[in-house]
């Protein structure tokens, strides 16, 4: 049988880049991405470089509030079964939190916790009941401390860690071969989000952890092989982890506001 994987916005960043280790071990690729041109275009991409990989897309604004119950509809219309959903789509607002777009911040709100949690509870009913499947979810780096200037979209992401990592600990409970894994990348050098958050001065795109895509994807893949629950992307990452432990509160606080500056 086909192995299937299911990555809302999987047809840019992380998202695309994740989807050609999954194309090369033989899966079929669903994605859910907001713009059509774009799912083409990389469709295109990949297929060319990866050829017989199989690629469904659904066009669909995933931060409306029945977009989860499409995408399941979706996949049941066509008997799809979902062996592994990386929920990736997401965005980000910067600014003070009282001069942000209360709008737009709803909209971030919605898709960053609650199409993420709707996805997982859709198909985690699934997978526990066939004792076997895989839920990945992008979080990150901003999930592990305050962060000024995005209070707002680190909060969601503390919100998919801290769901990821306890839901996981249930499925242990329940002696389920399920999965659940969270994912935590530093800032990305080489996608569109900088822009579309307005952050294209702000210093962390800059800063000791900048990360790629590229290693995201490696890691990712690396961690969802060998059963990690928690993935922190990025060997500078992973070391300013560690050396935090030794590092006073207040100071690491510092560094953080520093980088959350404009150059």
């Amino acid at each position: 049988m086909t192995k299937t994987v299911l990555i809302t916005g999987g047809s840019s960043g992380i998202g695309l880049e994740i989807s050609k280790y999954f194309a090369k071990d033989g899966y079929q690729l669903l994605w859910v991405s907001l713009l059509e041109d774009e799912l083409a275009q990389a469709k295109s991409a990949v297929q060319s470089e990866i050829p017989n990989t199989t690629i469904w897309t659904l066009t669909l604004d995933l931060s409306q509030p029945d977009s989860a119950e499409t995408v399941k509809a979706w996949v049941t219309q066509n008997s799809w079964r979902v062996d592994v959903l990386i929920n990736n789509a997401g965005f980000a607002t910067y600014g003070l939190v009282q001069e942000t777009d209360f709008v737009k911040e709803q909209s971030m709100l919605q898709l960053n916790i609650m199409t993420l949690y709707r996805l997982n509870r859709l198909f985690l009913d699934q997978m526990v009941n066939r004792n076997s499947g895989t839920i990945i979810n992008i979080s990150s780096a901003t999930a592990f401390q305050p962060m000024p200037k995005m209070s707002t979209y680190a909060a969601t992401k503390a919100f998919v860690k801290h769901f990821s990592e306890s839901v996981a600990e249930e499925l242990k409970m329940q002696n389920s071969a399920v999965r659940v894994i969270a994912v935590c990348p530093a800032a990305i050098a080489d996608t569109k989000f900088k822009a579309a958050a307005s952050m294209d001065r702000v210093n962390t795109f800059e800063g000791l952890a900048v990360t790629t895509t590229d290693e995201v994807a490696k890691d990712t893949w690396a961690g969802f092989k060998s059963g990690k629950s928690l993935i922190v992307t990025g060997s500078r990452m992973r070391l300013l982890r560690a050396l935090t432990r030794f590092v006073p509160s207040g100071l690491t606080q510092f560094f953080v506001r520093k980088e959350m500056e404009e150059s």
